[in-house]
């Protein structure tokens, strides 16, 4: 079955665009199967068409690592990559039908995240300004404001090109966004000018020769998700905030000075790429009008606190 491992991989990384993470989590469950279910006499495939969703639920709530049933996130994991693996089956036309989708996911009880005040979110951008080392500076800022003006992911991010950032109308083409769609994000002034400065601060992190990547480490390769997730806790420290702080609180926090503006829900939604909570939700319309006016409304709150000689 090392093929059959093989091919689904490869599914998940060029059809279903999966994030390297996803796979990594996904695989090793799917390997755990195999070594439950797959037949020791050699034979084909023929027997994947046999698991029921009995099968499916005896293996998902087999005991985890530390010998206790698994825990709803466990649970949800092994769920979530055996639907994905049947996906694939059904695809390739080993299965007739995903008996996965017969069963629930368990509820889990997610972590609150607070977002930040728009004090707390100048003040992080403050600190990483006195911060950073001069070489990351330009870097690190527009990192941070890409991640508070745009509201997304920070997956989204790292996976930013040169060619993308298109300054003369304030946007970022093609966008690779969660689901495997592709996004043409708006973009503020705030943005342009950070975007500007850190594109002049480039070449002094030499990246490696046809590294398109807009935001690169140190050792001149794209700057990953884990370095973008220490460098924002490292500077929400610096910046003296209580709350924890990472990449996915700045979306939240972003979605909430938008919701403070007056932005309406469905142009929120629409920003950060969220799906409709309602069938109707699923029909309106936003335009870009209305996105261009809530992302410059957040702009010019920012530039204003900027200059003002009392900072917040």
């Amino acid at each position: 079955m090392s093929r059959l491992i093989i091919d689904f991989e490869a599914y998940q990384r060029e059809v279903r665009r999966h994030s390297p993470r996803t796979i990594r989590n996904y695989m090793p469950v799917v390997r755990e199967f195999f070594s439950v279910h797959e037949p020791c006499d050699g034979t084909g495939v023929d027997w994947l068409g046999n698991i029921d969703k009995n099968a499916i639920r005896a293996f998902v709530r087999r005991p985890g690592p530390s010998g206790r049933p698994p825990t709803p996130a466990l649970w949800n994991l092994r769920l979530s990559a055996m639907r994905s693996f049947f996906d694939y089956l059904l695809e390739i036309e080993t299965v007739s039908v995903n008996v996965v989708l017969r069963l629930d996911r368990q509820r889990v009880r997610s972590k609150e995240r607070i977002p930040l005040s728009f004090g707390e979110l100048v003040r992080l951008v403050d600190a990483t300004r006195r911060h950073s080392e001069p070489v990351y500076r330009a870097r690190n800022i527009a990192i941070l404001l890409t991640l508070i003006h745009t509201a997304l992911r920070v997956a989204e991010v790292v996976s930013l090109n040169v060619a993308q950032v298109d300054f003369e109308h304030h946007a970022l083409a093609n966008v690779r966004a969660k689901g495997g769609k592709s996004l043409a994000v708006a973009f503020s002034g705030v943005v342009a000018d950070a975007l500007r400065g850190c594109l002049a601060e480039r070449s002094r992190l030499e990246p490696d020769a046809g590294q398109d990547a807009l935001f690169v480490s140190d050792r001149g390769s794209r700057l990953s998700v884990r370095s973008v997730q220490e460098m924002v806790k490292r500077f929400a420290r610096l910046a003296d905030i209580q709350t924890p702080v990472t990449p996915h609180v700045l979306r939240h926090s972003a979605a909430t000075q938008l919701a403070e503006l007056g932005t309406p829900l469905r142009v929120i939604q629409e920003i950060c790429g969220h799906a409709s909570v309602t069938t109707t939700e699923r029909y309106v319309h936003v335009n870009g009008a209305e996105r261009r006016r809530a992302i410059d409304a957040l702009a010019a709150r920012w530039r204003a606190a900027a200059d003002a000689p009392d900072r917040v």
